[in-house]
């Protein structure tokens, strides 16, 4: 891809944060206040990486380590005669946050947000420490909440989460929805229960 245009690690940010401006607006905007940008801003760093920029489709580390420099950690695991690598950037957009790949075959990355190495997770006790960008994915599902129900893919940035957890007014289990963007908490609502139809009634599909 010689000569096609890259995303800068800042525009990828940027991207990274047009889906929040919906799920989380009050942080998004707090943190588009901290870095002088704008929510149209966003959306135009979002449709380039989707739509019209190269570095979405680059299939290796070594592209992105071109594009956005040296990442800021990285190591190699070896699983039998498997090597799985994987190279972490820093997030200035999310301060204590990295963004990482992993590499497992000659083509086939995986990515994630996750911790700074010695950077403390959070406890989540109860339902009340899920506020929007509180957790990462994988801390939420190691968390002693639940029994987790159903994880859903929604695609290359999200994922929603049915659990359930005691409701702190009620003091009774109730079963509520989690929802990512790049495995990040975005918000976190109570579901209503469907009641059983009555016997011989079939639904309109």
């Amino acid at each position: 891809m010689a000569g096609a245009p890259v995303t800068t690690l800042h525009d990828f940010q940027l991207s990274m944060l047009h889906p929040m401006c919906k799920s989380a607006p009050t942080q998004a905007a707090g943190l588009l206040d901290r870095i002088g940008a704008t929510s149209a801003d966003t959306a135009v760093a979002q449709a380039r990486w989707w739509f019209g920029d190269a570095t979405n489709n680059f299939t290796t580390i070594a592209e992105y380590v071109t594009a956005w420099g040296a990442p800021d950690s990285e190591d190699i695991e070896r699983y039998d005669e498997r090597e799985i690598r994987s190279a972490r950037w820093d997030l200035p957009f999310w301060p204590g946050m990295q963004f990482e790949f992993r590499a497992i075959g000659p083509r086939h990355l995986f990515h994630r947000m996750l911790r700074q190495p010695g950077v403390p997770a959070p406890q989540l006790a109860s339902i009340e420490d899920l506020i929007p960008w509180s957790c990462t994915k994988e801390e939420f599902l190691g968390s002693g909440l639940g029994p987790f129900d159903e994880d859903t893919d929604l695609g290359s940035i999200g994922n929603r989460i049915d659990f359930e957890a005691v409701d702190p007014e009620s003091g009774r289990r109730r079963p509520y929805r989690a929802r990512f963007d790049w495995c990040l908490l975005q918000s976190v609502e109570p579901v209503r229960c469907r009641r059983p139809l009555p016997s011989g009634i079939v639904p309109r599909l």
